[in-house]
């Protein structure tokens, strides 16, 4: 007697950890010039922490952590306490810049102690890289191809899929999406899907334009 094999399909990751793997290539080199990328990390932080549970909460300008309790989650924790810690409210734009200061060393921290990635340290002529392969190679497609069929209107997407869109965007990494016949402009796509998020959670989209502020200042700072 033959029995149904039934898969139980991925759990989906953290925002920050779907960031993480769409931004870096398949040997784990990032595709982001690193400040802009750890502040997309932070940005992806704070989106998880105001939805789907608030526990960062978006008041005007202001982002106040109304839920000070611990939550098992290393990175969120650290966010959290840090954000708690502050003896005044700190604007979104502060929240991003400071957690991006430490954003990416804290997210690959997290994924290497969840067996997510390695760190596999290469040495080079003039020193060495350090590079966060995916211990799961398909992880990377499974990411790409939510948002891709989220882009080409093949799903509904999802609010946090439409935040990543907004977080890609910001990066300037659409390109990592493989749409180059897309028949409409893409930025403007991805545009329209963080607006979409902002109408679920008009906190979303403020903490991800504020991650696309900070990162042109960081590129105009880089060239002067």
């Amino acid at each position: 007697m033959s029995h149904a094999v039934f898969h139980t399909p991925p759990v989906r990751l953290p925002l920050r950890v779907e960031l993480f793997v769409l931004t870096h290539n398949d040997s784990g080199a990032p595709l982001a010039h690193l400040p802009s990328l750890s502040l997309a990390l932070a940005g992806a932080i704070l989106t998880n922490l105001v939805a789907p549970i608030e526990r960062i909460r978006v008041v005007g300008d202001a982002a106040i952590a109304v839920h000070r309790q611990p939550i098992g989650d290393p990175v969120a924790d650290w966010a959290l306490t840090f954000m708690a810690r502050n003896h005044r409210a700190l604007s979104v734009r502060e929240a991003v810049r400071l957690l991006g200061e430490h954003a990416y060393d804290k997210v690959t921290a997290g994924l290497i102690a969840g067996g997510l990635v390695e760190q596999i340290t290469r040495r080079r002529m003039l020193g060495r890289s350090i590079a966060y392969p995916p211990t799961d190679p398909a992880a990377i497609h499974r990411v790409r191809g939510r948002l891709r069929y989220g882009v080409l209107g093949y799903d509904a997407p999802d609010p946090q899929t439409d935040a990543l869109a907004g977080l890609l965007r910001a990066l300037r990494l659409e390109s990592e999406l493989y749409l180059d016949g897309f028949d409409t402009d893409l930025r403007d796509r991805l545009r329209q899907m963080l607006a979409r998020a902002g109408q679920h959670t008009p906190a979303t989209e403020k903490i991800i334009c504020a991650v696309e502020d900070l990162i042109g200042e960081t590129a105009v700072s880089v060239y002067r």
